[in-house]
């Protein structure tokens, strides 16, 4: 299985302090049987803005060095969103999945800035991928799914966290993930693991509980054949086309939450 989410590079943003602690996080995912991660340390403004390919590949490279060759570790990034992403892409201020063509953008938790949809198609022009980071965990995506449908009708995918399918976000995070799963919005399921403690790299709980709603073939995709394709800057082998729009039946939060708990 290939993890295209994962905060393991030490001392670069929330993820481990240590180069000790990210050796332990990595053999911690391989243990559950993850073959490969990307490296995603936040790119954010004022914070962390992780834009050096060499500072963060030196980083690298000393990770690959401690950890051994599984699980094999290529470089990313977790991008969050400007309006001037395809200005900060041609810089190569914004560093995509494996080198490739996809790019992990996330929001904040509590909201999405206006206007989106405008720089999310630009840099499509571009020959850029942008993949939306755990938007089930954002309260404008949950209270407006069809908001995300219409960035998906575009070409944006998205990538969910294994652990809100699991419960580990809470009952709204659950709720939206599992309502998209079987409408056939996820692209990607990955862990944005951060930690050795809170935030640990849980891959095959979530794949059983994947498999049980949807079905082996599309857990096979969300897990393994999606993530490799992005890793190899290919189309997608899971991309279904969504309808012009939503049907009522279940489509707002608590309408999701009432069926979650019902079953």
């Amino acid at each position: 299985m290939i993890d295209i989410h994962h905060h393991c590079l030490p001392g670069v943003d929330d993820g481990p302090p240590t180069m000790a602690e990210s050796v332990d996080l990595c053999r911690m995912a391989a243990d559950e049987g993850i073959e490969t991660i990307v490296a995603t340390p936040h790119v954010l403004r004022g914070r962390w803005k992780n834009t050096s390919r060499a500072q963060l590949a030196k980083i690298l490279d000393d990770l690959r060095a401690a950890v051994g060759d599984r699980p094999r570790i290529v470089l990313g990034s977790e991008y969050f969103f400007g309006h001037d992403m395809d200005e900060m892409l041609r810089t190569d201020s914004i560093l995509p999945l494996a080198g490739g063509r996809y790019i992990l953008v996330e929001f904040s938790s509590h909201t999405v800035p206006p206007l989106v949809r405008d720089p999310l198609y630009r840099v499509q022009l571009d020959g850029w991928v942008p993949v939306i980071a755990h938007p089930e965990r954002n309260i404008v995506f949950q209270s407006k799914p069809e908001f995300l449908a219409s960035l998906i009708r575009i070409g944006v995918k998205t990538q969910v966290t294994t652990g809100s399918v699991t419960g580990e976000f809470g009952p709204e995070a659950q709720a939206a993930a599992i309502d998209w799963l079987q409408r056939g919005w996820v692209h990607v399921m990955a862990t944005d693991a951060h930690n050795v403690t809170k935030r640990r790299p849980r891959f095959r709980a979530a794949r059983q509980r994947v498999a049980e709603l949807v079905g082996e073939e599309i857990a096979q995709s969300l897990f393994v054949d999606n993530p490799k394709s992005i890793v190899e800057s290919r189309g997608l082998v899971y991309d279904p086309d969504l309808p012009e729009s939503l049907s009522t039946e279940s489509g707002g939060l608590f309408g999701r939450l009432r069926k979650l708990f019902t079953k």
